[in-house]
């Protein structure tokens, strides 16, 4: 696959496009309320004036003057620097806003056909989409979320998701037809451990085979299949649906995921539990 050239003006609007559009807005105005004063408060410099180093001697020279006094050296440079950054910061700042609000505009729309056509989830969405809806459900749930942006439907970590200082690692396997094996669990539990992560989701719209349950219980990995996934999109969405509402945690409200024990009489037996485990600990039969 030919690799993407970078350009540092699209690497800067989608930096710009991290930020809430809500804040990118008010931080344009204010780059121009503060650069506007400086880029008029003399005339903007000339190649004669900037005095170009045209030999060793005087690059040397510079580099001193820059040591010895960095403030006046550089102080010609001012209303230059303000007068393109009057101009730019807004300018970025403002795309960055428009295409955070259009990202926001494509999450909600995901969501809301997942929630009035739950089947959509699986045949009527694309494997990015599913990314995007599965990002916007960890936001409704709480979660600050980042898209790794990986080029790919299986190209390991998709979401980094935060909730207070804890951070996860998130996989999104949008399998319509196959079961999610354990050697995809395996793969994330090597980098949730490697990057040092409080623990890590593997999300798909199917189901998991029993090896990948048994796996992902033994360590701290959340298995969240297709039927999970609807519950949660339920609840994220305020659904007061019995069927809805029984899949949430009944101490702390939470969504819940299916969990697998491990010991016991009841070794093998499945059974709904908070997703903040172990902060929580409220289950479900």
């Amino acid at each position: 696959m030919p690799r993407r050239k970078f350009s540092p003006v699209a690497g800067l609007i989608r930096l710009c496009a991290l930020l809430p559009w809500w804040l990118s807005l008010p931080a344009g105005l204010g780059a121009w309320w503060f650069l506007h004063p400086l880029a008029a408060q003399g005339a903007l410099p000339t190649l004669d004036s900037l005095a170009l180093p045209d030999s060793l001697a005087e690059l040397e020279k510079l580099v001193q003057d820059l040591r010895r006094d960095p403030q006046q050296a550089l102080e010609p440079l001012v209303p230059l620097a303000a007068w393109a950054g009057q101009y730019l910061l807004p300018g970025l700042l403002g795309l960055g806003a428009l295409l955070s609000i259009g990202r926001q505009m494509k999450r909600g729309w995901l969501f809301r056909k997942a929630l009035n056509n739950p089947a959509a989830v699986s045949d009527g969405i694309d494997w990015q989409q599913f990314e995007r809806l599965v990002g916007e459900v960890f936001r409704r749930q709480g979660y600050a979320v980042e898209e790794t942006g990986n080029a790919g439907p299986d190209g390991g970590v998709d979401l980094i998701v935060r909730k207070g200082r804890k951070r996860f690692l998130v996989q999104c396997k949008q399998w319509r037809a196959l079961k999610v094996g354990v050697k995809v669990v395996r793969e994330l539990y090597g980098v949730v451990a490697a990057q040092g992560a409080a623990g890590g989701f593997v999300v798909t719209s199917g189901s998991f085979t029993e090896d990948a349950r048994q796996f992902a219980a033994s360590c701290k990995l959340t298995l969240i299949d297709g039927e999970t996934l609807d519950y949660w999109i339920a609840g994220a969405a305020g659904r007061s649906a019995p069927e809805a509402s029984v899949r949430h945690c009944p101490l702390c409200r939470s969504p819940m995921v299916r969990r697998t024990v491990k010991r016991g009489n009841k070794a093998g037996t499945q059974f709904w539990s908070c997703s903040n485990y172990p902060e929580c600990r409220g289950t479900r039969v």
